[in-house]
């Protein structure tokens, strides 16, 4: 029996020996900086824009890897080009930044002036797109702008197809595709409302109409 208490005692013992050398050297590891972030890769954008970005974050270089996360880069998400980023980790010490560029999705007139929407719901400091992309009129709110755009593009409708986006003041809005149909949304649209109008396009006893009506529920108006 005093054996059997001896074997326990000794196991216990050493036990408690590998715990406290582990503690002590997980802390001269921790000490040594061994997980201080050391490098920094960015990517998204072109080379001299990925390299201004790395230069403005300098202050993140020797902060623990394990307690950087992705809301310590509020003000690159916010950043008016990004739509997101992902970090990414690559232990022990070198930290991946990778963006989402805005694209754009329309032009809004105001007044004599064009602003470039991107599809963070941001105005892009771009004055010119090589893509053709819908014109949108009659509104100045942004956010109202985004949402009827974005309700669009995700809709059956080819957005591609859409020349002209015309808001009012009611809160409806029209769309002009580029085969010169105007179609007419009510004041209540909804995102199945626009994926019947795609229906109609498809119809044969519309095709040869200038406009499609939808502004009053249950019937629909066409002109030739």
């Amino acid at each position: 029996m005093p054996l059997k208490i001896d074997k326990n005692l000794r196991f216990f013992v050493y036990g408690f020996i590998l715990v406290f050398l582990t503690s002590i050297n997980n802390y001269n590891l921790f000490n040594k900086k061994l997980f201080n972030i050391s490098q920094i890769e960015v990517n998204g954008f072109s080379d001299k824009k990925n390299t201004l970005i790395k230069d403005e974050i300098r202050n993140i270089i020797d902060k623990n890897i394990f307690f950087v996360e992705k809301k310590n880069f509020k003000k690159l998400i916010d950043r008016n080009d990004t739509k997101d980023l992902l970090i990414k980790k690559i232990y022990p010490n070198k930290l991946i930044i990778n963006f989402i560029p805005a694209k754009p999705i329309c032009i809004i007139l105001f007044k004599d002036d064009k602003i470039i929407l991107g599809d963070n719901g941001k105005k892009l400091n771009i004055k010119t797109t090589k893509k053709k992309l819908p014109v949108v009129s009659g509104s100045e709110n942004i956010d109202n702008i985004f949402k009827v755009v974005n309700l669009l593009r995700l809709s059956k409708l080819d957005y591609d197809k859409i020349n002209k986006i015309i808001l009012f003041k009611s809160g409806r809005f029209d769309i002009n595709l580029e085969s010169e149909l105007l179609i007419r949304f009510p004041i209540k649209y909804t995102e199945e409302i626009i994926n019947h109008s795609n229906r109609l396009l498809n119809d044969k006893k519309f095709i040869n109409s200038k406009v499609i009506d939808l502004r009053l529920k249950n019937r629909i108006i066409k002109y030739e």
